[in-house]
């Protein structure tokens, strides 16, 4: 069998290793290297690891503060919006009353204008028929007067000369228009 020697594997007592039993020379390894790797760790990885700790703390803060922002900013823009929404409604109700009342307008002047031409049409209608009957009763009149002066001259015989013609048409005209005015 192999032999170790006893000072190679660090053990005390010549037995086997017990975790529970106190050595001073380990004890003492231990808090060497405990104290050595606090010295190194402090003066090369402790100020990097807390600047960047700090960086991120500040970045965290940051990043809050602009959330606060954007939800406040969010709010301000979504009050904005409702109000013009409620502002859009308004015009569009203002807009349909406006082309209700210029529609209840354009049917009043073309109502007026239609009334007007209406009437225009009835007046010169009663003109033209006004003018059409004293034609009718003119041209009647000397449709009289010469079948008067035609039966005068067969009655009398004789031709009548322009003087007595002229007296003879004047009687039957005046005859006539009283007549036709009803009066008897």
């Amino acid at each position: 069998m192999m032999t170790v020697p006893m000072g190679a594997l660090g053990l005390a007592g010549g037995g086997s290793f017990n975790p529970l039993t106190f050595d001073p020379s380990a004890m003492m390894l231990t808090f060497i290297t405990f104290f050595a790797l606090l010295f190194i760790l402090g003066k090369f990885a402790w100020k990097p690891i807390l600047e960047m700790v700090e960086q991120r703390e500040k970045r965290i803060e940051g990043s809050i503060e602009q959330a606060e922002q954007d939800r406040a900013e969010a709010k301000k823009l979504l009050e904005d919006y409702q109000q013009r929404v409620a502002n859009v409604e308004t015009e569009v109700a203002q807009l349909r009353e406006q082309g209700r009342q210029d529609a209840e307008g354009m049917r009043k002047d073309i109502l007026g204008k239609a009334n007007d031409d209406a009437a225009q049409v009835a007046e010169k209608a009663l003109k033209e028929i006004d003018l059409a009957k004293s034609q009718a009763l003119q041209d009647i009149r000397r449709e009289a007067v010469g079948i008067g002066l035609t039966i005068a001259g067969k009655v009398v015989g004789r031709s009548l000369d322009g003087p007595d013609q002229r007296r003879i048409a004047d009687e039957v005209v005046g005859d006539i228009a009283t007549v036709s005015r009803g009066d008897n």
